[in-house]
């Protein structure tokens, strides 16, 4: 009986399994490759010279306001990023407005794809937690089988 449905639950979670196996493996080496996620360019402070105010640095970048999602500032690495709605970053610097690195950012996506949020709620409530519960049956009932084959082979 266990083995039946093993089999059958193992046949409907596997993809999104490895779509999420796939998203977090990717993820997890997300600094070392570029395409992923754009390095942090190094910026070195100018001497008695103010920061940009918000608005000068969106107006420093060219774009337009409402494409900007979130301004992102880390004084102890003095490194200042924008990221952009439709998935770009663009790093600055915060004194100047000297843009150093426009580049696509894929972060995001994968983010989405790994918590299963990219196919909307829908997705995430309908695929991806009965997926989970899948996995965690698959998990225990695999304990239970295991024992059995192992007497049975010798």
């Amino acid at each position: 009986m266990w083995r039946k449905y093993h089999r059958i639950v193992s046949l409907i979670v596997v993809l999104p399994f490895a779509l999420v196996l796939v998203s977090g493996i990717l993820l997890q080496l997300r600094q070392q490759f570029e395409l992923i996620q754009p390095k942090a360019m190094k910026m070195e402070p100018i001497a008695g010279k103010k920061l940009l105010t918000i608005d000068e640095m969106i107006e420093a970048s060219g774009e337009i306001p409402s494409n900007v999602d979130q301004v992102i500032w880390r004084p102890a690495k003095f490194h200042l990023a924008m990221r952009l709605k439709d998935g770009r970053e663009i790093q600055m610097h915060p004194q100047t407005g000297v843009i150093l690195k426009n580049a696509k950012r894929y972060t995001n996506i994968l983010i989405e794809l790994h918590q299963g949020s990219f196919f909307t709620s829908w997705g995430q409530y309908l695929v991806f937690f009965p997926a989970a519960l899948g996995l965690l049956f698959l998990t225990v009932s695999g304990l239970v089988i295991y024992p059995w084959r192992r007497q049975r082979v010798r």
